[in-house]
């Protein structure tokens, strides 16, 4: 695995953690409900996805939380999967050679079929969910949002991520490894082969919702209709910048933002990439001759894990546009219980505090003692959320006086066991899209290797 990806480095067996496929879930740093959201689901779809394809994993943790905030994935444990089933590419991990024993020649076919067996099966499978749950996100946006339907969306949520999640693990783990082997026989036969003609062999793929959904926007114009408009929003309102956050700016939501981005010029359409893709086939067959034939059907399975993986993370997608539209109905309701300030204050509380306010769990005389606790610990910022697992929450630590609009969270521990939470300022929505930091004296610096 390259170097500049890995966090921290893997050393006297302390695990190596990456940022690549944990930017795609976690792609700044995560407030504590998308945190708390998704951590679970996560981790049981990544263990679902290698169990799948035949790979026994240790008891050990696949995310966790760097310093910044930031989601990181356990790299060492990736590792020993990929040696689980004989050097699976991975993450665009080099692929390990089987080992030359004689059980393992002999274990080596079976997992070969069964992993090709599971990977043939992915894109049917992706296929049916994008349409499930394409009609779950249309029935959860048709809610009134009252406390019944707060309380079946709130028990859907978690199933619902780890099913998108699972698809799209599998599908990323069967495309890594369908191309490393298009390299592989490319590389084999032209050393010197360009990077980019070798990615253009993918460029014209069509039904790519992602590529669907550019192309669509480039063609509604700087002025489009009203029924243009409506079209476009029925097929892509989900979508949008920072679509894999709760406090994503979908189209549906932000019409302005919308007219905006469509009146921009594009750089290319669909009739361009298919172009390059012929540019770049006609040129593999000039090059390579009769071996093209070769490369012709891992080529084709590449291409098709392109699209499952595409679609399903358009299903992943629809599932957090639906967690957004139940974290805004039950803001109100955490305004009202006095958890919160304001209701753009939601995120900053965790999926269990927000389950606790659907239920009615969260009574009036609990918020005024915390409303009362927070006055006379920080008269000047918001009110903070206690810890369930430590009622008696520590004071706040020495800090720089707070404004209006800073947020006061508690630490998430990732992978660690329960232990007394802190305080820290948070940043609000723009601070952190502008790449704010907390200093580091209002951070817990975590050891390298260590849980943190």
């Amino acid at each position: 695995m390259s170097q500049p990806h890995i966090q921290v480095a893997e050393r006297a067996g302390q695990a190596a953690w990456t940022r690549n496929l944990a930017r795609d879930l976690f792609p700044a740093a995560v407030t504590p409900f998308h945190w708390t959201l998704l951590r679970h689901p996560a981790e049981m779809a990544m263990r679902r996805a290698w169990a799948d394809l035949g790979a026994a994993l240790p008891d050990a943790c696949f995310w966790r939380r760097g310093e910044d905030g930031r989601g990181l994935l356990n790299a060492t444990l990736l590792g020993q999967a990929g040696r689980a089933l004989h050097g699976a590419a991975w993450l665009n991990a080099p692929p390990e050679p089987a080992g030359a024993g004689l059980f393992d020649r002999l274990r080596a076919p079976g997992t070969i079929r069964r992993v090709q067996a599971q990977v043939a099966g992915i894109l049917p499978e992706v296929t049916a969910l994008q349409a499930r749950l394409t009609d779950w996100l249309a029935w959860v946006q048709r809610l009134r949002w009252s406390q019944a339907d707060l309380l079946q969306v709130m028990e859907e949520l978690e199933p619902q991520a780890q099913t998108a999640l699972r698809a799209y693990f599998s599908a990323r783990a069967g495309l890594s490894a369908a191309h490393a082997e298009v390299a592989r026989l490319v590389l084999g036969w032209w050393p010197a082969c360009p990077p980019g003609l070798l990615l253009g062999l993918y460029a014209g793929l069509a039904d790519l919702p992602s590529a669907a959904a550019a192309y669509a926007l480039a063609a509604l114009g700087p002025a489009p209709d009203a029924a243009a408009r409506a079209a476009f929003l029925a097929d892509y309102g989900h979508r949008g910048p920072g679509e894999a956050e709760p406090e994503a700016q979908r189209w549906a939501d932000h019409p302005d933002r919308l007219l905006a981005c469509a009146a921009l010029p594009a750089a290319r359409d669909a009739a361009h990439g298919q172009a390059v893709q012929t540019a770049a086939e006609q040129a593999f067959q000039a090059r390579l001759g009769g071996r093209w034939q070769q490369l012709a059907p891992a080529l084709a399975q590449a291409r098709e894990l392109c699209r499952a993986a595409d679609l399903a993370w358009d299903c992943f997608v629809r599932v957090m546009s639906a967690a957004q539209s139940w974290l805004r109905a039950v803001a109100v309701e955490a305004r009202a219980a006095g958890l919160i300030a304001e209701v753009t204050e939601v995120s900053y509380l965790e999926l269990e505090e927000l389950k606790q306010v659907a239920t009615g769990e969260w009574h009036g005389a609990a918020a005024r003692q915390c409303a009362a606790r927070s006055r006379g610990a920080a008269p000047n910022g918001p009110m903070p959320v206690p810890s369930r697992r430590n009622r008696r929450s520590p004071p706040v630590p020495a800090r720089p006086p707070a404004r209006s609009s800073d947020q006061m969270v508690r630490t998430m521990a990732s992978c660690a066991p329960p232990r007394p939470s802190c305080w820290w300022t948070w940043p609000t929505p723009a601070r952190r899209l502008a790449g704010w930091r907390p200093p580091g004296c209002w951070t817990r610096r975590a050891i390298p290797g260590r849980r943190a």
